[in-house]
């Protein structure tokens, strides 16, 4: 008798795991303006192959190639000025020194873009405003990532402030790697779409690769991954089954050669992020 309750639970309990249903994310009005066919063309710091990254010139080159969404990194002052910045400190990407945190905007605003790459327009390029790089690009796409850091918290919530104050919430997707940035930015904006942060995309790879993703919920509307990481392939067919089955776009990041670009473009991903928004656009007009 035993026996038999254990196995009537047991096939009840896998009935139930194959009856589960998914549910798949409803269409943000992010995507309305997406390209229908195609991946779309995401420039990595707004482009950084030909321009220095993060800036005006870089935002300007991009949206005139055609990119579909500009990505770039926010960083906060110590006087809660937002800026363009991949690093926690100017000195790799400008001719001065300092963590930005601990610097006002009057201290960052005089530092020059002047490591750039050999493709690089050089001149007198600096550190942008948020407030600033928005309103010049309104009618962009934009996907901002709120970097990690000491003010990250309110860097987010800032940075909300600031997309409604230009009423650009339904023109940005927010990201984070940090989990916790991801969470306060959700809780004071859930009106922006937003992306997975590294620990959602983890358990949701690790989901997907053992058929059980529908069981791992999550408000993201797309996830920005690598293509590989400590040897899992995270662009596996089950990841982007699982993913766009539940309506999660799968963008994959940092893309610049073509054969690689081709060989993800072919796999069905839904958006590249390359440092060289033209020559993805040779593979997907």
């Amino acid at each position: 008798m035993r026996r038999l309750v254990i196995l009537a639970v047991f096939s009840i309990g896998l009935t139930a795991l194959i009856l589960w249903p998914t549910f798949p994310q409803p269409e943000h009005i992010f995507f309305s303006n997406a390209p229908k066919n195609r991946a779309e063309i995401i420039a990595h710091g707004a482009g950084q192959g030909v321009q220095p990254p993060n800036t005006l010139p870089a935002l300007a080159t991009a949206a005139s190639m055609g990119a579909d969404i500009l990505e770039v990194d926010v960083q906060r002052t110590q006087d809660g000025i937002l800026v363009l910045l991949h690093d926690d400190t100017i000195d790799r990407t400008t001719n001065m020194s300092g963590v930005i945190a601990e610097m006002t905007w009057a201290e960052v605003s005089i530092a020059r873009a002047d490591t750039v790459t050999e493709e690089a327009l050089n001149g007198d390029i600096g550190i942008p405003r948020v407030d600033v790089a928005l309103s010049r690009h309104r009618d962009a796409r934009w996907l901002i990532e709120v970097k990690p850091g000491p003010e990250k918290l309110r860097a987010a919530l800032e940075l909300c402030k600031e997309i409604r104050r230009q009423n650009m919430t339904d023109k940005v997707m927010v990201a984070a790697f940090d989990h916790s940035t991801l969470m306060v930015f959700r809780n004071d904006c859930p009106e922006v779409a937003t992306s997975m942060s590294a620990t959602e995309v983890r358990n949701f790879v690790i989901a997907a690769r053992l058929g059980l993703s529908r069981f791992v919920p999550t408000p993201a509307f797309a996830m920005q991954i690598p293509r590989e990481q400590s040897g899992l392939n995270l662009v596996h067919p089950r990841v982007l089954n699982a993913a766009q089955t539940r309506n999660i776009r799968v963008h994959v990041w940092t893309i610049n050669d073509p054969a690689e670009m081709q060989d993800l473009l072919t796999l069905g991903v839904d958006g590249i992020i390359t440092d060289y928004v033209a020559v993805l656009g040779e593979l997907v007009w």
